[in-house]
């Protein structure tokens, strides 16, 4: 019997290479890649400068999209050229205080344009404000020294402000650099007549009406020294064209009122602030005029009251509606509503002395004797006639004996002294230098 055995196998054992073949891809690539980077390291500097492009376009573009994220939608800003043209359709229909806020704007982002600052200049200077003109008017100078328009500019606003030496500097400066600038002598025109020189003043105007015959400066100036040296027909038909060649501007209009009043046409008056409200309906003004010449001239109380109440709704603080409205309600026997705006045109700035001797009268019939001394008081102080004054003492005897009957006049009486209440009502707006 034999035992089987288990066959002894001896394990073959791989053959030894000199290379690994299973490495073979690393023998092969590694001196590809030293040669590759090496090229690279030696020529660094030309690499260096795509590579970091890209990748600080890659940071920018991460850091705009975090910014972008976090922000706030920007708000648009409106172009200084929208607000011009928002002015120029304002002063087209007489809403001179919408032209004049528009032209601000637009300035200030037109810093260098001269015949905007020149026209706010013009501007801020016919509506009362001459200390407004001779500011825009130095902003035109500063946009360009040598521009004849804005040294003529800057001249009016000064004279129109009463300072003549600087107008008359002003107006020569325009004139050295322009010596045909019509505009520079009707100022000078207007400047001349102020300071009491009507033989300088109608020369100049006849100079400024020679160069410039269509300029609407020109005709309301050359009309405003025929006016003060008695020529009222050259004066009227100077102030016609000019209204005619600037049909906006109500303060050429307001001297056309004027010349009618004293040529005793007030019709034509009306008729004329009539048609100025028409056109710019806010114009607070127009409407202290009419109201004038309504119950002055007219003697249309009804009319008046209207008008008067109109200029209140527009401008709260006008010291010549309020004191018409006052007056009308002094008449009608209203004290509370007289008292109330009497004291509005104080409070606005009222110098006049027949306001305070009203709203003294109507608080004493109101039983208000502390109000009322204490504004016929002020009263005193500004009085400037003897028959004011006695009227204001006499106010004040009866407060101090507490007389609380209603003071002469009453509705049945004597009105009030009207004229006398509005001429002595400075009016800062569209109106003769």
């Amino acid at each position: 019997m034999y035992l089987r055995t288990p066959k002894r196998y001896s394990a073959k054992r791989p053959k030894r290479h000199l290379i690994n073949l299973r490495w073979w891809w690393l023998y092969l690539l590694t001196p590809i890649v030293v040669v590759i980077g090496a090229g690279i390291w030696d020529q660094r500097a030309m690499f260096q400068g795509p590579i970091e492009a890209a990748i600080w376009a890659q940071i920018n573009v991460a850091r705009d999209y975090i910014a972008t994220q976090q922000a706030p939608t920007p708000t648009p800003t409106d172009s200084p050229f929208n607000y011009l043209t928002a002015a120029n359709a304002a002063y087209q229909r007489g809403a001179m205080e919408q032209a004049i806020d528009n032209y601000r704007l637009a300035a200030a982002g037109l810093p260098n344009d001269v015949a905007l600052h020149v026209r706010l200049a013009h501007l801020l200077t016919t509506v009362g404000r001459p200390e407004e003109g001779v500011t825009a008017a130095q902003a035109a100078i500063n946009a360009d020294p040598y521009s004849a328009d804005a040294w003529a500019i800057h001249g009016m606003a000064n004279e129109w402000k009463g300072d003549f030496g600087k107008a008359l500097s002003s107006l020569y400066r325009a004139l050295e650099l322009d010596p045909q600038n019509a505009a520079a002598y009707a100022f000078l025109a207007e400047t001349y007549i102020d300071m009491g020189k009507p033989a300088e003043a109608l020369e100049a105007a006849e100079k400024a009406l020679e160069l410039n015959p269509q300029d609407f400066n020109v005709q309301r100036n050359y009309g405003y020294v025929a006016e003060y040296t008695g020529q009222y027909d050259v004066a009227m038909q100077a102030y016609e064209r000019a209204l005619q060649l600037e049909p906006s501007r109500a303060y050429i209009a307001f001297n056309l009122v004027d010349l009618y009043r004293r040529e005793g046409d007030p019709e034509s008056a009306v008729r004329l602030l009539r048609t100025i409200i028409d056109r710019s309906p806010e114009n607070a003004q127009a409407y202290a005029r009419l109201a004038n010449i309504l119950l002055s001239d007219l003697g249309e109380q009804d009319q008046a009251r209207d008008a008067a109440e109109r200029c209140v709704a527009i401008d709260p603080t006008s010291v010549a509606c309020l004191g018409i409205l006052g007056s009308l309600q002094l008449t009608a026997g209203e004290y509370n509503l007289c008292a109330r705006s009497f004291d509005r045109a104080i409070e606005a700035g009222s110098t006049n002395a027949l306001h305070y001797y009203y709203a003294g009268m109507c608080h004493i019939v109101i039983d208000d004797c502390v109000r009322a001394r204490e504004v016929l008081l002020r009263g005193l102080e500004l009085a400037r006639t003897v028959e004011t004054q006695t009227d204001i003492r006499d106010a004040l005897a009866q407060c101090q004996t507490i007389v609380t009957l209603a003071p002469t006049p009453t509705p049945e009486g004597t009105p009030p002294d009207y004229e006398s209440i509005l001429t002595a009502t400075p009016e800062a707006v569209e109106s003769t230098s």
